[in-house]
């Protein structure tokens, strides 16, 4: 028979869960900055070495997957949404479940109850976030793997 889970584990399911979002809007970022950066290489060609890649990216903090995106967009709300995200993010993984303990390292039920609603959010959030940046890199990607480049 199986063993029943434990508040104390559901709760931390739901703080891996609201991270794995988190996780998933850093990789979105990659992806965008990848191809953004591709698509710019094809439009250069040999006119002008362009070694930037997105490897360059790949062990890279949320912050800096923010600056690099910024520089490759023109949509400000979105890189602000961003910003306030990872606020957000950066609380949830640094300081959330230790907001959440008390003084004995007990899981408070009023805190918890209290911080609940900031995962499901960022859930929420991190979804929203990702499915924007997908859009956001609509307006190049089609270009990217159909155009026609000089060499």
């Amino acid at each position: 028979m199986g063993q029943q889970m434990s508040d104390t584990d559901d709760f931390y399911l739901q703080v891996a869960y609201a991270l794995s979002g988190c996780q998933l809007v850093e990789q979105e970022l990659k992806l965008y900055i990848s191809e953004a950066l591709e698509y710019v290489r094809k439009c250069v060609g040999k006119r002008l070495p362009f070694k930037m890649v997105g490897q360059d990216y790949e062990d890279a903090s949320l912050e800096r997957l923010i600056q690099a995106f910024r520089k490759l967009t023109n949509n400000d709300e979105l890189v602000d949404e961003l910003n306030k995200f990872k606020t957000e993010r950066n609380f949830i993984s640094h300081k959330g479940i230790a907001h959440c303990l008390d003084p004995m390292g007990d899981l408070g039920d009023i805190w918890v109850a209290e911080f609940m609603p900031r995962l499901q959010a960022v859930q929420v959030e991190a979804e929203r976030l990702r499915r924007a940046i997908r859009e956001e890199g609509g307006s190049f990607k089609c270009h990217l793997y159909f155009g026609e480049f000089q060499e």
